[in-house]
């Protein structure tokens, strides 16, 4: 019997998508991976990185790496046309050159398609904030050492592993150790580059003038031509378009490793300038409203002669710095991954030399014969000299010329090499998919019941897996036309005991829940004199054992942990209607995308669409919510480019629990609250007393104007200690939130419909209770429905109802009064509180462990 193979491990460093496909690929050869990634957190989408377009056997590779199937289709959009067209800017008049319409690329948002695979990966595999150093490659070859610094702690860690994987990108410092002399190519020109997010108005002016002026928008790569330059731009998913237009220019200086430049608004008014000159009006138009447009000057290099050396290999850009006009860069680092992995899985760790030989043998050739095209295709597009023609102008090209323009000549476009390892291949792979746990199972005798929840948000989520746990089928309807990122206005909120106990099950990798999270063990409640900017302690519950969490990264958890196509995106609803004999609801909603009218049958129709219900309002047409007198004014403050900023440092002097206390300050003018979140972010609430606002729309959440923020600025600088202050004047894109309640409900449920989360108890803020309440509603609902299965769906609802309705209603007047008695609010059977006078006795009463029922677990849920 052959004695098993020893297990390789890899250490990568790089975790960009090059860097993740990496670790893929050899987690499914069966080796240990560790990346090196020297950002200190998973980018949010706020990130440079913008659109790309990924091939077919891309498409497939990363399919057979994501655990859940479907789920690359449900995060990018098709496109299906490659075209190139030539545009007169004086005349303002287009016409087509060419045209493929079986191009089969897939258009990806740059985070979006990061997000999947990082959530895809094992947890740990990843360390953050680590930057590489240094390597040695030991004497016998055997081994390879690698040193980092991490970030948080500036320690130097060492990594040994059988291998080192360079993922490093196109300036990668470890390909300099092996080519000293090996220059960039600088292309003669740069990329302006921008991402036009649509889908507040989706039927404004320039969007519609945009998709007349191009009407396959939604599934077609534009290539529009103009005079010695050109632009790209198509559709990505969430109503976002994707443009780059590229200059000819001198090169210009770049300062760091990076070649995406810093811009200025001078250089910004400049090119919008330029652009009236050369693009349509149309796309003009997208190009003037896009927020901050970002720079990247254009390389590549001659192709490399080898890319592996003893322990040591390159992969992607670090490998084969390329021009961008192929779509080759994600797609090239992609196929190199799992060639690699491929490789060593049919070797084996003790014949590296051999299975790095046979890598590079495949993926060299083909690698350089596209870097050189791409560089071609660009100077063709740009108008720029090339040896053996002249100079391409699209106003007067033939069709002949213009062949050459297309990305089908691209070399080796539908190879696909030979990556089967010893007992798999790529089909067997892309079938491979992880079985989502579905808990209890229904009884043999029971009908498998469906539910169709109104809402995407953290309720509407949790209600989904309380459901499938439940053995329900679950449809979820959002009106948002993709995943939320970490740029929503949803900010810092805290979960209490039950909420994590209840939460952990649900998630796949119940690592990723730890990792969003930040303890907060304290509760310390301080009064701030404004005029002699000091404070001093109200009370303090050293055992408040809640967690700290920014709402995006708990939906982003919640919602990967589900199966794929579970959440309808992009889905207005619109009505409901029960049938006569109770057994079903039908509900209608549009599909923002085609504009179409869906229906959906179900046995219960789920509202957990927030606390401006319109679900709720069909039964409760007179309610209306209940202004509180106050504004919050919200804001995270990202401290992670520069922990040890003046602001950062004074306000942890003046803050010394940041990282595991929540922080109430009260003072003349509201209160406060200040909390750390992971990754170097601070969350800060005030809460300001004023009339209430006017609102368009169906938000709490209010447009605030530049001239909106200075003054709250102005009158924070009266109020607050200046540590606080400064956090304030630092933190971008502040904004504004209206708080309401309501009288509590005397019902949450009618015939085949139930309200969850805040359309069933819209509550203010002060008690921590809108999240924490909705996921309890959602776990005690599913099992109320588990227990009496959906044959005796009215036994279950009313039991759900007995169970939350006590509780939601006590907690509501409860976070009321705890609010009132903050703002200084007249309360019928107390005095207003003054924080400067108050005894340590009195100030108890601002504890948040007096919330009715705070550690309560209900019975079924044990």
């Amino acid at each position: 019997m052959k004695a098993e193979k020893r297990k390789g491990k890899a250490v990568v460093v790089g975790g960009s998508i090059a860097g993740l496909s990496c670790a893929h690929a050899l987690i499914a050869a069966g080796w240990e991976v560790v990346v090196l990634e020297k950002t200190c957190s998973p980018p949010t989408g706020c990130a440079t990185g913008a659109g790309l377009g990924l091939d077919p056997l891309a498409q497939n590779l990363i399919q057979s790496w994501l655990k859940q199937p479907g789920i690359l289709e449900l995060t990018t959009l098709p496109l299906t046309i490659d075209q190139n067209q030539a545009t007169a800017g004086e005349k303002k008049t287009n016409w087509m050159l060419t045209r493929d319409e079986n191009f089969n690329f897939r258009a990806a948002y740059w985070s979006d398609l990061h997000r999947l695979l990082y959530s895809a990966l094992p947890p740990e595999i990843v360390r953050w904030g680590h930057t590489f150093l240094s390597f040695s490659v030991s004497d016998d070859k055997t081994y390879v050492k690698v040193k980092s610094r991490a970030f948080q702690t500036d320690d130097i860690v060492e990594e040994v592993g059988d291998l080192l994987i360079t993922a490093d990108g196109c300036l990668s410092s470890i390909r300099q150790r092996f080519f000293p002399d090996l220059k960039l190519r600088y292309s003669g020109y740069c990329a302006w580059r921008g991402v036009l997010n649509c889908s507040d108005n989706e039927n404004s002016e320039t969007i519609l003038a945009l998709k007349k002026a191009f009407p396959d928008l939604g599934k077609c790569l534009y290539f529009d031509l103009g005079s010695g330059t050109h632009t790209v731009f198509y559709e990505l998913l969430g109503k976002r378009i994707n443009w780059i237009w590229y200059v000819n220019q001198p090169e210009p200086q770049l300062k760091g490793n990076s070649v995406t430049m810093k811009v200025s608004d001078e250089m910004i008014r400049t090119m919008h300038e330029a652009a009236e000159k050369v693009w349509l009006p149309e796309l003009v138009k997208v190009i003037r409203e896009t927020n901050e447009p970002f720079l990247n000057v254009i390389y590549d290099s001659e192709p490399l002669d080898r890319i592996f050396w003893d322990n040591v290999v390159l992969i992607g850009d670090a490998a084969h710095p390329t021009t961008p006009h192929g779509l080759r860069s994600t797609n090239m680092s992609i196929l190199d991954a799992s060639v690699l992995g491929k490789r060593l899985e049919k070797w084996g760790v003790e014949n590296l030399n051999s299975a790095l030989k046979e890598y590079q043998s495949i993926r060299l050739p083909v690698t350089s014969k596209q870097v050189l095209f791409s560089r071609r295709l660009g100077r063709i597009k740009q108008g720029l000299v090339l040896p053996d023609r002249e100079p391409f102008d699209p106003i007067i090209a033939s069709q002949k010329d213009c062949e050459e323009l297309q990305q089908k000549n691209m070399p080796f476009l539908h190879d696909i090499p030979s990556i089967r390892g010893n007992n798999s291949n790529l089909s067997q792979e892309s079938k491979h998919t992880e079985k989502q746990s579905i808990g209890t199972e229904m009884k043999k005798t029971g009908r498998k019941a469906k539910a169709v929840v109104v809402g995407g948000s953290i309720a509407g989520i949790s209600c989904a897996h309380a459901l499938i746990a439940a053995g329900w089928d679950v449809v979820v309807l959002e009106k948002t036309c993709s995943p939320p990122n970490s740029c929503a206005t949803g900010a810092g909120l805290g979960l209490d005991t039950v909420s994590l106990k209840l939460i952990e099950p649900w998630i796949k990798q119940s690592e990723l829940l730890q990792r969003n999270i930040l303890p907060m063990t304290i509760e310390h409640e301080q009064a701030t004199d404004g005029y002699k900017k000091i404070t001093r302690t109200l009370t303090r519950d050293e055992n408040f054992n809640f967690r700290a969490v920014h709402w995006a990264d708990l939906h982003s958890t919640l919602y990967y942990s589900l199966p794929p196509q579970m959440v309808l995106w992009g889905h207005l609803f619109l009505s409901f209607c029960i049938s006569d004999d109770k057994t079903s609801v039908k509900v209608r909603a549009k599909v923002l995308q085609t504009d179409e009218t869906v229906e959906l049958v179900g046995d219960l129709l789920v509202a957990a669409d927030g606390c401006l219900s319109s679900i709720r309002k069909t039964f409760l047409p007179n309610l209306k919510l209940r202004y509180s007198g106050y504004c919050a004014w919200r804001g995270v403050f990202d401290f992670s480019d520069n922990e040890k900023s003046e602001t950062t440092l004074a306000l942890k002097n003046a803050y010394p629990d940041l990282g595991n206390c929540n922080y109430f300050d009260i003072g003349s003018e509201g209160h406060a609250i200040l909390y750390e979140l992971i990754n170097q972010r601070i969350n800060w609430i005030w809460y300001l007393n004023q009339p209430e606002p006017e609102f368009k729309g169906n938000s709490v959440t209010t447009k605030v104007s530049n001239d909106m923020i200075e003054k709250m600025y102005e009158a924070a600088e009266k109020v607050w200690i200046p540590e606080l202050v400064k956090v304030m004047r630092e933190t971008k894109e502040p904004f504004l939130n209206a708080i309401y309640d309501s009288e509590p409900l005397d019902q949450f449920y009618w015939d085949n419909v139930v309200l969850i989360g805040d359309a069933a108890h819209p509550i203010s803020p002060h008690g921590a209770r809108s999240t924490n309440m909705s996921i309890l509603d959602a776990a005690v609902l599913g099992k109320c429905l588990e227990k009496w299965g959906v044959e005796n769906l009215s036994s279950a609802l009313k039991e759900y109802q007995s169970i939350r309705l006590p509780v939601a209603s006590k907690q509501v007047l409860f976070s009321r009064q705890m609010g009132r008695i903050k703002q200084r609010l007249p309360i019928p059977d107390r005095g207003l509180f003054d924080p400067m006078t108050a005894s340590q006795e009195e100030s108890k009463v601002l504890q948040l462990r007096n919330i009715p029922y705070f550690s309560d677990i209900p019975s079924i849920l044990m």
